[in-house]
């Protein structure tokens, strides 16, 4: 291929102008950034770049931007003028979720030593509902590619293909990135990353100019937000925080009616930290006039050495929204037997037990929101001096208002 513009793809991304927002019947969200790297010798802060996203939601007509005008980009290089744009429409019949981000400049290594110059770097992502149903749209473009020797003047190279990266020795492979367009009956996805360089020296390797949007059906009278999980913790093992365990993550829409669950069957967050029977179920379901539906963590048990045993640890929230009335509860969060120096323990009306020496036990850690609530089933604070904490049978759900 002779150097120049190389798009891949089907269709542009269109409707950059946002509508006025309003209420679909459809889940839409986008997002998009300018570089991630991972693998080999990446560096820290190699973290997203110029990220911007819309969440979960149902409104044609948003709008929003995120712009760097100049970043340096641990492991990689410089990069100038980035902006990633993600919007909603509907227009015609047609509600689309889009998203493209697009860099104007990237440079890979020091022109005094050998550099290696990307100009034009672009990708959008389309995903859709017209009358004929769903369909999902991805364009890639790099405008072009330059190599300036030590010493010596830029040299337009050849533009990567499909099936030929492009190696600069002791700098980079530059490979078109990948595209996916997916659609059926009940949505459509569409993602694009619009090169993929490897960095020779670290083998660390990173995705350019992203973008991605999503839509599918099923928001009628309700919007679903909501995640549930056996455990979250902090301060072990020199750990900050370590992520959700059994982590589900509620659909904008609900599940269709459908339960969904994720479990583990043990794990050890510390060497003397036993948990077993980690699980979360969720489910949501809405017609025309109510959505409802339900958030559960749960753990069959949990040991600190020897010292204190707790079994039957479930943390659950209900909700139900029918029209503007919100009704949630906490029904079915349970703590079960709790066992300390091989005695049996209660919790006294404060809902905090202290076991001398061992853990702090706090019982039902509710927050109530305007469309929804969520729940801690049971948080221990540890009295080794570690000052380490588990949160057990966490829950969330709220139902927003669709304005359909």
């Amino acid at each position: 291929m002779t150097a120049g513009a190389v798009t891949l793809g089907t269709t542009t991304a269109q409707g950059m102008a946002a509508s006025e927002k309003t209420p679909t019947q459809f889940a839409l969200g986008g997002s998009g950034f300018g570089s991630r790297g991972e693998g080999g010798d990446v560096p820290a802060g190699t973290d997203t770049t110029a990220y911007q996203v819309i969440g979960c939601n149902n409104r044609a007509g948003l709008n929003r931007e995120n712009h760097l005008e100049d970043t340096t980009v641990p492991g990689l290089g410089t990069m100038h003028n980035i902006t990633t744009t993600v919007w909603t429409t509907t227009s015609g019949g047609t509600v689309a979720s889009n998203s493209r981000n697009s860099i104007e400049q990237l440079t890979i290594g020091d022109p005094s030593a050998g550099a290696l110059e990307l100009h034009a770097v672009r990708s959008d992502s389309r995903a859709f509902h017209d009358g004929s149903g769903y369909h999902s749209t991805t364009v890639t473009h790099v405008g072009s590619l330059t190599f300036t020797p030590p010493g010596g003047e830029p040299q337009v190279l050849d533009l990567p293909t499909p099936d030929q990266p492009v190696t600069v020795p002791g700098l980079a492979t530059i490979a078109i990135g990948d595209a996916r367009e997916l659609h059926d009956g009940d949505g459509a996805k569409a993602s694009a990353n619009a090169v993929d360089i490897t960095v020779l020296a670290t083998g660390s390797r990173f995705r350019i100019a992203h973008s991605a949007a999503q839509i599918g059906e099923g928001v009628r009278s309700g919007l679903f937000r909501g995640y549930s999980s056996s455990s979250r913790n902090r301060g072990l093992d020199d750990n900050v925080t370590t992520g959700r365990t059994s982590y589900l993550l509620m659909p904008c829409q609900g599940t269709g009616g459908d339960l969904r669950r994720k479990s583990i069957a043990h794990s050890s967050p510390r060497s003397d930290i036993e948990i077993r029977n980690a699980a979360s179920r969720e489910w949501g379901t809405q017609n025309a006039t109510t959505a409802s539906g339900f958030e559960q963590g749960s753990i069959s048990r949990i040991a600190i050495g020897s010292d204190l045993l707790v079994k039957a640890i479930v943390g659950r929230v209900n909700v139900k929204r029918v029209g503007d009335k919100v009704i949630r509860s906490i029904d079915g969060t349970t703590i079960g037997t709790i066992i300390a120096n091989g005695e049996p323990q209660t919790f006294p009306d404060t809902d905090v037990l202290e076991i001398p020496g061992v853990a702090r036990l706090e019982r039902n850690i509710v927050k109530k929101t305007p469309n929804g609530m969520s729940v801690i089933s049971l948080r221990i604070t540890l009295l080794d001096g570690t000052g380490a904490v588990l949160n057990l049978g966490l829950a969330r759900l709220e139902i927003l208002d669709s304005g359909n």
